[in-house]
């Protein structure tokens, strides 16, 4: 008979070395023998001798071979299997009480015999288990422990060893589970006396359990996890192992990152297979009363793991224990504040899906919505962003909200303006999804237009008026719940509104009807509303740093366009300055490339059943619509858009035809009505882009050249001058990208038509003021063009001078005064001459850069001649000279030195444009500055700019005539009334800073006055310029930046923020600001008028670019110093606000200033 006692075998087990057990001297033969004895009845094991043996065997596990130890567990784990299987069959077909009494101590001999060798097989299993998890991390490679992978470390057979022996653990430790489900499965009550020696036996096997959960890479294995957990949740329901349980689950979350998921699963198997809520409810109710240490991120972080993963997959026992949890909200840690919003997120979730579950639980759910309502204010933007999440969960399931829904739309609105990015990037996803499922959808259509949605409001209220409400059908619309009108099916809504047409003054019930339509239009026009706030605000985080989050607003903009939201237009043509943005997000998308495919989806996609024509013709007038009202920024960002969209062949051939037939049908009648086809703003349109498309082919202008002449440039154009216009700059691109700039670009017959029609246009005389930007263009066209530009601009000056100040004709005295055409004819041929200057410089500029360009291209031929002259025949000699020969008639003006050709061309701009006997230009000259210069004389407002102007181009060619003319340029833009003038002075002087940089760098000060102009418009033409100057280093900075600072608190906002882009650049060039403190600091503490908080504000903004600690302590004692030599109370407070805002300081510092102060306070 066996003598075991399982608590004395368990004690002596648990506090030996283990590896001290002995090897068996021969485990084959005695595993054999012991095979054989318990095949014929797992009963043998009462046998002392049979059960000493497999004690031996099992403690000397570590030493069997991998053959036998799968055998020995699979013996074991039969042998148990079996002698549970016969004491189950036992039971259920004996009913004899005392026959059963008899068999009990041996039935319990034999559990405890077989569950302690099955606590020892499990015990060395989950070291093996762990032993190679120790190693694998070591080597980190633990992720491979699962997977069938062989290792990255150096030792491949180690690893590959390690990986066997886990998967062979962990599959003998999945049969040893299933066998121990057989035996949990028994009513050990009726075999155990007592409750001590139960919970001895069933911790046989789970304690090895838990110690081997404590390994990630177990876990991972699904089949191993399942059934581990199946034999914790069975020892818990039926052997009452919920406190150990709950011990071991609690320790865990605090130890064991990786068991959170593993535990919540745990209890929901629990919950949902053997329905015992008790053990999640004590955690959770442990969970809310634990105290977390403020250091501690570990428990924090394991246990919102856990409660997000509980709520997921139990969320009415969560529910149940709210009230409980909602303690944590209160903590510091945001990590399970987060956790809790998210879990009532979840809560919510699975309960709105449900509609059985939504409505016995509607009063909690409404609960838990107004706590994830409070979170949006939580002081974590991580919390509140949880907060958003949980909203958006709620909303995506389209479920029944009632006002929820409305106060969740303003709560978004409002977080638009949270200083987190992560918040905002959040509620714009929110404000989509609640755009996306809006529940007005019923009886106008899926569109939000408000002033259709206010005129549908007007009338239902009208028709309402009509007729009287009862007391009792008022009270039944105030009674009504959750304003489920929001959320009415669109069918129910259809059929109130067919009722409410057919209305009966005497049915109650129908007014009744009638009122809730007035109630569902005011909230579908709230919303909408809100929707264009959220428009307003995030049109504005189009120029968020954050790329992700411009991004998300980029797609709501599209998404409000789709809804017919009147904001959005605006916010899309906004959104094209996107293409200038380089960067991509952290996943690699670029903004550039994702506004292409949000201008493709809102432009560029047709209707599916259009044919190929139709698809041309919608996506033309869709591009043309864009120019519409389109600023020049506008229409610069959009010339960069359709190029990009161009190269991805996203504009095809037939749109470029149609955009030429739109072009065409200028001044021609439509059969119909006899309008014309198309209005005046879509043919300048149609023109527009295919000049915009021609920087990316210029053969699509060359193959409309005729359409150009004809309509452009002919008839049309006389009377159309923004047509005129358009058509050439369309005319500039047709040169190239790579090509020569000074060569011809169209052919002979084609240059002397476009050049006559454009002299044409140049020379007629017009009053219109749109006569100038054309005049601009088509004298710009004329130098691309033609091959003689400056005789054809010669003429054109000639003739037009003559037209000026010739006798006029008797047709055109009768017609016109004289003097209002002189003076209108003459401000023409001003603008003119100062245009034709600027062209002439810049055909100067483009000979020299050819010529370089061309003996570049000698040079390298040469050299490459040189090198193979050794290996080639004569032949090739001939034909290096031959290549020599040609294109050399530009070095011949000036000799083949390319300094000697650079010196010509300078010549001829200081000595011959305005000086040389004959020179047109130099002409001119007095006149400008005649007129400039007597103002009240020559008192026309255009004579006054344009003359300017005139005078401003024609100082930038020669350095001679700028020196001479500076003072007076100088005088016009200190005391000229005209903002225009001075703005334009402004920028001549930005532009002689460049060109001539000695003679304008002694007068910047006059610039830097401008700064602080009485008009808007000349201050942010002085800041642009100035900004650009400094930061190009085309002037250096000596005491004016404390003029900039001054800008930081400029009333216009957008002067303030281009003010904050300057210093922000300038911060990134050697230290320019901390070089540049002092007298800035200077500057703004002696301007009087320069407000205390402005004054902070600006010190405060420029301080945090001052950052290495080595500079902050330099700039203490420089200011320090100064604190000696303060006369006043300000210049003291001044100081020391600077000093108390730096990061540096020292005993020294404090106890200056402390005496400091008091020494003021004492002489006041």
């Amino acid at each position: 008979m066996l003598e075991f006692n399982l608590a004395e075998y368990l004690t002596r087990f648990q506090i030996a070395n283990k590896d001290e057990f002995p090897p068996v001297d021969s485990p084959s033969s005695d595993l054999n023998a012991v095979t054989d004895r318990l095949a014929v009845s797992p009963e043998q094991i009462n046998d002392q001798e049979t059960f000493d043996t497999l004690v031996d065997l099992c403690h000397g596990f570590v030493h069997l071979q991998v053959k036998l130890q799968s055998q020995l567990t699979y013996l074991v784990s039969s042998s148990l299997s079996n002698v549970a299987n016969d004491i189950n069959a036992n039971i259920s077909n004996t009913s004899d009480y005392n026959e059963l009494a008899d068999l009990v101590p041996q039935w319990k001999s034999l559990l405890e015999a077989y569950g302690y060798l099955t606590h020892a097989l499990l015990f060395f299993l989950q070291e093996d288990v762990h032993r190679v998890a120790a190693a694998a991390s070591s080597s980190s490679s633990s992720s491979n422990l699962g997977r069938n992978r062989k290792s990255a470390t150096n030792d491949g057979t180690s690893s590959s060893h390690n990986v066997e022996l886990f998967k062979r653990s962990c599959s003998q430790i999945e049969s040893l589970c299933e066998t121990t489900l057989a035996v949990l499965a028994l009513n050990l009550s009726t075999l155990f006396q007592t409750t001590p020696e139960k919970d001895l036996f069933v911790g046989l096997f789970t304690r090895p359990l838990y110690s081997l959960i404590e390994v990630e890479a177990s876990i991972k294995l699904t089949t191993l996890k399942l059934v581990v957990q199946r034999v914790l949740a069975v020892a818990v329901k039926s052997h009452g192992q919920a406190s150990n349980a709950r011990s071991a689950i609690m320790s865990n979350l605090t130890y064991f990152l990786h068991l959170s998921n593993f535990n919540a699963e745990l209890l929901a198997l629990l919950y949902r297979e053997y329905n015992y809520p008790q053990l999640t409810e004590d955690v959770l109710k442990e969970i809310s009363s634990r105290d977390f240490n403020s250091k501690d991120t570990t428990g924090p972080r394991s246990i919102s793991i856990f409660l997000i993963k509980l709520s997921d997959l139990s969320p009415l026992i969560m529910l149940r224990q709210m009230s409980l949890l909602l303690s944590l909200l209160n903590n510091s840690s945001m990590t399970l504040r987060s956790a809790i919003v998210e879990a009532c997120g979840n809560i919510i979730v699975k309960l709105s899906s449900d509609s059985a579950s939504s409505l016995s639980h509607k009063q909690q759910i409404m609960v838990l919505i107004e706590l994830l309502e409070e979170r949006f204010q939580d002081s974590n933007p991580y919390v509140r962003t949880k907060a958003i999440q949980g909203c958006i969960k709620l909303i995506d399931l389209n479920v029944k909200l009632g006002e929820k829904r409305s106060s969740i739309t303003n709560l978004a609105v409002r977080s638009l303006g949270d200083r987190s990015s992560l918040v905002r990037r959040n509620t714009i996803k929110l404000l989509s999804k609640l755009l996306l499922r809006h529940p007005f959808s019923g009886i106008n259509g899926t569109q939000l237009k408000l002033s259709h949605w206010e005129k549908c409001l007007e009338k239902v209220e009208e028709e309402t008026s009509k007729y009287p409400i009862s007391e009792d059908a008022v009270e039944r619309l105030e009674l009504a719940p959750e304003r489920e009108d929001q959320d009415m099916d669109n069918a129910e809504l259809s059929r109130l509104e067919s009722q409410a047409e057919a209305i009966q003054s005497t049915n109650p019930d129908a007014v009744l009807k009638l009122k809730l339509l007035v109630v569902y239009h005011k909230d579908a026009v709230a919303f909408i509303k809100s929707m264009h706030k959220a428009v307003s605000v995030i049109s504005s985080l189009l120029l968020s740093k954050n790329r992700n989050e411009v991004l998300e607003a980029m797609d709501f903009l599209v998404l409000t366009e789709a809804f017919d939201l009147e904001p959005s237009r605006s916010a899309i043509k906004k959104m094209l300055h996107l293409v200038w943005i380089k960067g991509t997000n952290d996943e690699g998308t670029s903004i550039a490339t994702h506004l292409v495919e949000c201008y493709q989806q809102l432009f560029f996609t047709a209707p599916e059943n259009y044919t190929q024509k139709q698809r041309a013709f919608h996506i033309a007038m869709n591009v043309i619509e864009m120019t519409i009202g389109a600023s020049v920024a506008d229409l610069t960002s959009l010339e960069k858009l359709l190029g990009m969209m161009y190269e991805k062949r996203l504009i095809n051939a037939p749109v470029i035809e149609v955009l030429w037939e739109i072009y065409s049908s200028a001044g021609k009648r439509a059969e119909s009505n006899g309008k014309e086809r198309y209005a005046k703003e879509q043919i300048h349109g149609s023109i527009n882009i295919l000049g915009m498309l021609a920087l990316a082919n210029h053969e699509i202008v060359a193959n409309g050249m005729d359409n150009l002449l004809r309509v452009g440039l002919g008839d049309e154009g006389t009377t159309d001058l923004v047509l005129c216009r358009y058509s050439c700059i369309a005319l500039q691109r047709l040169a190239p990208k790579k090509g020569n700039p000074i060569s011809p670009i169209v052919a002979t017959y084609s240059e002397e038509e476009a050049v006559k029609k454009i002299y044409s246009k140049i020379i007629a005389y017009t009053t219109s003021l749109k006569f100038y930007p054309m005049c601009e263009q088509a004298l710009n066209a004329l130098f691309m063009i033609s091959s003689q530009p400056d005789a054809v601009a010669s003429n054109i000056i000639k003739e037009k001078t003559m037209m000026t100040f010739g006798k006029p004709d008797s047709s055109d005295d009768s017609i016109i005064p004289q003097e209002m055409t002189r003076v209108c004819s003459l401000t023409q041929l001003l603008f003119i001459v100062g245009q034709v200057a600027i062209r002439i410089l810049v055909y100067l500029e483009k000979c020299e850069a050819q010529f370089r360009k061309k003996k570049i291209g000698k040079e390298t031929a040469r050299g490459k001649h040189k090198e193979s002259a050794t290996e080639k025949s004569n032949g090739d000699l001939a034909n290096a000279s031959n290549v020599e020969e040609k294109d050399n008639e530009l070095a011949m003006i000036g000799g083949t030195n390319e300094d000697d050709f650079s010196d010509a061309i300078q010549f001829v701009k200081e000595n011959e444009l305005l000086y040389q006997k004959n020179s047109l230009l130099g002409k001119f000259c007095p006149i400008v500055e005649e007129i400039v210069s007597n103002s009240t004389r020559f008192n026309d407002v255009m004579l006054q700019r344009v003359a300017s102007l005139c005078l401003e181009k024609l100082m930038c060619i020669s350095s001679k005539y700028c020196e001479k003319s500076l003072p007076l340029l100088i005088t016009v833009m200190e005391k000229s009334e005209d903002p225009i003038i001075r703005s334009n002075a402004v920028l001549a002087l930005g532009d002689m800073a460049v060109c001539f940089n000695n003679l304008v760098d002694e007068n910047t000060d006059y610039l830097y006055r401008r700064l602080h102009d009485d008009n808007l418009m000349v201050q942010r033409t002085c800041l642009m310029t100035v900004t650009f100057l400094i930061l190009a280093g085309q002037v250096k900075v000596k005491g004016q930046l404390g003029e900039m600072a001054k800008c930081l608190e400029n009333s216009d906002q957008n002067i303030s923020d281009m003010c904050r882009l300057f210093f922000s650049e300038l911060a990134t060039k050697d230290n320019a600001i901390y070089n540049g403190f002092i007298d800035i600091f200077s500057n703004l503490s002696a301007d009087k008028q320069l407000g205390k908080e402005s004054f902070k504000k600006i010190i405060k903004f420029l301080l945090s670019f001052i950052d290495k600690d080595r500079h902050q302590k330099q700039l203490s004692e420089k200011l320090i110093g100064r604190l000696g030599k303060c006369s006043t109370q300000k210049q003291w407070d001044d100081i020391a606000f600077v000093l108390s805002n730096l990061s540096f300081t020292n005993e020294r510092i404090s106890a200056i200033l402390e005496e400091g102060f008091k020494m003021v306070s004492v002489q006041e």
